[in-house]
């Protein structure tokens, strides 16, 4: 209470300001995921406004066979993805923490310069195609296994880490994979929780790659599904399947459907990570 009542005029202003325009912000944000919601029910689709609940957009897309294999295919997609891009990012940022790494500064200078400079589509397309990767899922793994970004801030935490833990490690008979594994890995879970879910999150959301590189339909992942019907609309779905016996479900409330579907996995996903987000990052941040 007294520090309330020291504040000033000009102090509490700013704070009711503040809390006005955040409230604003968070309003404008929140409105859209409102709405799609509020439309996947319209019988509508909100065209005109919400006339009456119906759930004939939800029960189209349960009813293709599309919608099942590609949620499969964007699960499998995540979990391998995310699995091989920890394992290369935690692996390479531990190695490059090291300041006794031979040629480690002319290593940092290299993945900086790829994180700022990136070499284009065509490029990767080349490299993709020449290593027979396409229409396959590792043309989804392999090329991103590493991200620049991510592993600096992994880097920037191991270096964080008092060096007496892997010092008395090693006097107990540790070798170098041993440390990093038994010692390091374990006390890192909110860095690591963090870049897991950057990763994730990613795979889940990308569509360009796949669709770039693979052309087997059965392989597409939700996002690319979702593509389809919102490029395609009526009459072209995905798998030729048309809205025809479900003439009364406006294209929009379908459309609307298919995001709420797409983005419940990450929406349940994310809570279990978030107290570990804020951490993580911070850590990673401390020294450089």
């Amino acid at each position: 209470m007294s520090i309330i009542k020291q504040q000033t005029v000009g102090s509490r202003i700013f704070d009711v300001f503040n809390h006005l325009f955040l409230g604003i912000i968070g309003v404008a944000m929140i409105f859209p995921l409102i709405y799609v919601v509020v439309g996947s029910f319209s019988i509508s689709g909100m065209i005109g406004g919400f006339n009456a609940f119906s759930l004939d957009a939800y029960k189209y897309i349960m009813t293709t066979n599309s919608l099942a294999k590609s949620t499969l295919n964007s699960v499998f997609i995540t979990i391998v993805g995310t699995f091989i891009n920890i394992c290369m990012t935690s692996i390479t940022a531990y190695a490059l923490s090291k300041k006794y790494l031979r040629g480690r500064s002319v290593m940092m200078t290299i993945v900086v310069i790829f994180m700022l400079f990136n070499p284009g589509m065509i490029p990767n397309y080349l490299v993709v195609s020449r290593l027979n990767m396409t229409n396959s899922f590792w043309s989804l793994w392999l090329p991103g296994a590493i991200s620049a970004y991510n592993m600096i801030i992994m880097k920037n935490f191991f270096q964080a880490l008092p060096e007496s833990i892997e010092e008395s490690a090693k006097i107990d008979g540790c070798q170098d994979l041993q440390v990093f594994f038994k010692i390091v890995l374990p006390i890192s879970k909110a860095s690591l929780a963090t870049i897991t879910l950057f990763y994730a999150v990613s795979h889940w959301n990308s569509y360009f790659n796949a669709m770039m590189y693979i052309n087997d339909i059965d392989k597409w992942p939700i996002q690319v599904w979702l593509r389809q019907i919102i490029v395609l609309s009526v009459g072209g779905f995905a798998g030729n399947e048309s809205l025809s016996e479900y003439a009364k479900v406006p294209s929009d409330a379908v459309k609307y459907a298919v995001i709420c579907v797409s983005t419940l996995p990450i929406v349940i996903f994310y809570p279990f990570l978030q107290k570990y987000f804020a951490k993580g990052v911070l850590l990673g941040s401390v020294k450089g």
